[in-house]
């Protein structure tokens, strides 16, 4: 059985032939992958290496983590395996702190100051976790930012971890306020902000240039 790993905290030096060269020094690396930004093609800054056993795996964590590479101390864990599993069948009925959205890694976040970029929330959620990614929807006419944003976390962990932290946190003069996405996205959420979460949507059916259905 084949160990995938997680390694978070690189720096945008950093190439899959780095990974491969390093991680091979504990084991087999059966695949090394560096995901990108679609905007821009730049690393996101973290990284998938799938080992050929678990052993090897342990191995690599054991001394591969907190391994300098490029200046930096990189990160290196299992990927979290129970989302969506054990670890989602205990906090599937959970609820998040505005009692409105089931606990996913996905996360909505509002009161966002219009000058607060994708790589300002990047940088802010990554204190507290690993970021797999960052959308700040802009008006269609303007370019400008709707005052909100989504943010995805590696696990469900991670972003309730960064609900308890970050939330009410200032950011560019504004206190931001997280809570989990609703996966329906319905009107009635989220309260404070959600006419322009509605209009302006997220992978929604009903944002845009759509118009509402009577």
């Amino acid at each position: 059985m084949s160990a995938k790993l997680f390694v978070r905290n690189l720096s945008w030096s950093v190439s899959e032939q780095d990974l491969y060269d390093l991680f091979s020094e504990v084991g087999v690396v059966l695949s090394a992958k560096i995901p990108t930004r679609r905007e821009d093609g730049k690393p996101r800054g973290f990284a998938f290496v799938e080992m050929a056993s678990m052993a090897e795996g342990n191995e690599a964590v054991q001394s591969l983590n907190g391994r300098l590479l490029y200046d930096r101390d990189i990160v290196v864990s299992f990927q979290d395996e129970n989302v969506g599993g054990n670890g989602g069948a205990r906090s599937g009925g959970s609820r998040s702190s505005g009692g409105t959205s089931t606990k996913s890694s996905k996360l909505f976040v509002r009161s966002l100051s219009y000058s607060v970029t994708e790589d300002d929330l990047q940088s802010l959620f990554q204190q507290v976790g690993s970021v797999i990614s960052v959308k700040i929807p802009t008006d269609r006419d303007t370019g400008e930012s709707k005052g909100f944003g989504f943010v995805e976390m590696m696990s469900t962990n991670e972003a309730e971890q960064a609900i308890n932290t970050l939330n009410q946190a200032p950011l560019k003069g504004k206190s931001i306020a997280i809570d989990y996405q609703d996966s329906n996205r319905s009107s009635s959420k989220p309260r404070g902000g959600g006419n322009d979460y509605n209009r302006g949507g997220y992978n929604n059916d009903r944002s845009g240039g759509y118009s509402n259905r009577w």
